[in-house]
């Protein structure tokens, strides 16, 4: 089963999300802060997919993606952030970063962005 580690500082929106992780089939993982996302990697392995939030306590969205390639070049990540600017959306994709969702995502939207994300690293890897 492809796991997903869903990090958001938003206790509603972990819970929403990782239920539709879940429906769709998924394993979902969450995590509250960049340290405890890291902490999960170290103990659990790198997901499938890792979905983070930008703007959160400690350290960010962005440097935690900026970590997460020193150990993980080829896990797809994606970024779902209330956060639009270009710069920083730029630098995100210069670390590798898959796609930049806005807040408030759709449910649906989220879902099909996953199944996207995760049949190509399925398609890959056959």
């Amino acid at each position: 089963m492809k796991t997903v580690l869903l990090l958001d500082d938003a206790r509603a929106i972990r819970s929403v999300f990782a239920e539709v992780i879940r429906q769709a089939g998924f394993e979902p993982h969450t995590a509250s802060s960049a340290e405890e996302a890291l902490e999960h990697i170290v103990e659990n392995g790198t997901p499938d997919l890792i979905v983070t939030d930008i703007n959160l306590p400690g350290i960010s969205g962005l440097e935690f993606c900026k970590r997460i390639r020193k150990v993980a070049r080829h896990t797809p990540i994606l970024v779902m952030s209330a956060l639009s600017d270009k710069g920083l959306v730029a630098e995100a994709k210069t670390v590798g970063v898959q796609g930049w969702m806005l807040k408030p995502v759709e449910p649906e939207y989220f879902l099909n962005k996953l199944k996207s994300v995760l049949g190509e690293v399925q398609a890959l890897s056959n």
